[in-house]
């Protein structure tokens, strides 16, 4: 059997072989050449866009680095990330979207930096491009360093950290305990707060992937799954929410948010009216309240 490979890079993927096929060149194209590549093919097979992914992988590309793995039916992507977790022979692993794209030295900074931290150390992450539609792009630096639990939990200290910038040690992965299948959106926050109970992260301080407008709409941006992510994650921090009042009326107000823009305007205001009694003199209540204002004037 070969030697096992530094990096195993996870790639779930649906209906976008199009775009796979940008996604993959990227990894390929890599100055640090020690990975494997897990694409995980969410399509059921059979499916016309699931015989071109496999031409596209197997025939087109037919790099023996490439494992393509396709799903009996479709499980969506937190499950499909978990294959691939589960697949990677590497020490490390880095996620990829199949609409996202790296630069070629990605890799090559990320590692030598996770090999010289201390086992406490679970992520490296790094900045990306942000790509619009008109060609303009705007460079995203990371903003969280260390141990960034409460920041997390309060996510106002810049970005959170993304899937397709990070580095990360599978055993960090393991241990935490993958994603959640029953999460529909914020699957990716949802692991990052367990990850951060128990590891730091770092970063490079410059952009290393490139986030594209020409992707199609997510499952993630579903205004429903949205908001079964806050709720069901809202049940996960519940004590930690409970223990900081500031941070838990912070995240009432986001929620608060969400369930406005999907037309949820009573759920809406009992939240924001909650985080209000939660923190009186809190200085995002104004701009929160003018944002449901708004909000709700619009759906009528």
């Amino acid at each position: 059997m070969p030697d096992a490979p530094r990096v195993s890079v996870v790639i779930p993927t649906y209906r976008r072989p199009e775009l796979l096929g940008r996604a993959l060149k990227s990894v390929l194209e890599q100055s640090f050449q020690n990975f494997e590549v897990v694409v995980v093919d969410d399509n059921t097979r059979g499916l016309p866009e699931q015989q071109v992914t496999e031409n596209l992988v197997k025939t087109r590309l037919n790099d023996p680095r490439i494992r393509y793995i396709v799903n009996s039916t479709s499980v969506g992507g937190a499950e499909a990330r978990n294959i691939g977790i589960r697949e990677a022979r590497g020490e490390y692993i880095a996620f990829l979207d199949d609409d996202e794209d790296w630069m070629p030295e990605k890799l090559s900074l990320q590692i030598p930096l996770m090999d010289a931290a201390g086992p406490d150390v679970g992520v490296i992450d790094s900045g990306f491009y942000d790509w619009k539609k008109n060609g303009r792009k705007r460079v995203v630096r990371p903003k969280m360093q260390g141990w960034i639990l409460e920041t997390l939990l309060r996510k106002t200290g810049g970005r959170a950290p993304k899937l397709s910038t990070m580095l990360c040690r599978k055993s960090a992965l393991v241990q935490a305990g993958l994603f959640d299948p029953l999460l529909r959106a914020r699957q990716d926050y949802d692991l990052y707060i367990r990850l951060a109970r128990h590891w730091q992260f770092l970063s490079i301080n410059q952009p290393l992937s490139n986030k594209r407008a020409d992707a199609n709409e997510r499952v993630s941006s579903n205004p429903d799954n949205i908001i079964q992510g806050y709720e069901h994650v809202y049940q996960k921090i519940g004590q930690d929410l409970q223990e900081a009042p500031k941070t838990h009326a912070i995240y009432l107000l986001k929620h608060a948010i969400v369930l406005s823009l999907a037309g949820r305007h009573t759920e809406a205001r009992h939240k924001y009216f909650y985080a209000m009694r939660l923190w009186r003199l809190n200085p995002r209540l104004l701009p929160y309240g003018f944002r449901l204002l708004r909000s709700m004037i619009k759906r009528y």
